[in-house]
């Protein structure tokens, strides 16, 4: 049984940001978007499918045994409805999950927020009456917070021997967490578009 490998988005980031080499000037210019699948899968047979109304976010709590939070429905609504236009595009009849769809799509989301450290202001000065002196450097602290979607399509008729469903297609919508609801909605939904645009073995 082969498992879809999802590629590290750290190392992708480094790799699309050769791009840029002056720098991204926009904010949209960090989003990212990857999508992988099974080639032995035949989605030719496939016609239906389902998928949740929220979007479960992957949190501290969560993998430690606590609750399940959802993404806001300002944000999962657009999201999930751009999902379901793009299924629908290419051809997908959704259906309930009691329904026994041939696939099922599941949408999760997770944030990190990444921390950038080190010094500056560090030099010798002429101090009042000839000594020099070193002004010690003071510690300067940024960050920046990255949101990812990661939908993942499995089939509930393959299923391993450990009871997980075979995936055969998923992607990933990876960019930063800044700007207006409306922005957000806006660049996740051209990242969700991109993402069925380069998989058009999904097309019926």
């Amino acid at each position: 049984m082969k498992h879809l490998k999802i590629l590290s988005l750290v190392a992708l980031a480094v790799y699309l940001t050769g791009c840029y080499p002056n720098g991204p000037e926009y904010v949209d210019q960090y989003d990212l978007v990857y999508s992988n699948y099974d080639s032995q899968y035949d989605f030719t047979v496939k016609h239906t499918y389902a998928i949740p109304d929220k979007i479960l976010k992957i949190t501290d709590g969560l993998i430690n045994g606590g609750d399940p939070t959802f993404v806001k429905d300002m944000y999962a609504v657009p999201m999930l409805n751009q999902i379901n236009k793009n299924m629908s595009d290419f051809g997908w009849n959704k259906v309930a999950l009691n329904a026994n769809p041939d696939v099922l799509l599941t949408p999760v989301a997770y944030e990190l927020t990444t921390y950038s450290y080190w010094y500056g202001g560090g030099y010798w000065d002429w101090w009042y009456g000839g000594y020099w002196g070193w002004y010690y450097p003071y510690p300067v602290v940024t960050s920046y917070s990255t949101g990812s979607v990661l939908v993942t399509m499995s089939d509930p008729k393959l299923v391993s021997a450990d009871d997980k469903a075979r995936a055969v297609w998923s992607f990933v919508v990876n960019g930063l967490l800044e700007g207006s609801s409306a922005d957000f909605t806006a660049r996740y939904t051209k990242g969700i578009n991109q993402a069925f645009e380069q998989s058009q073995y999904l097309k019926k």
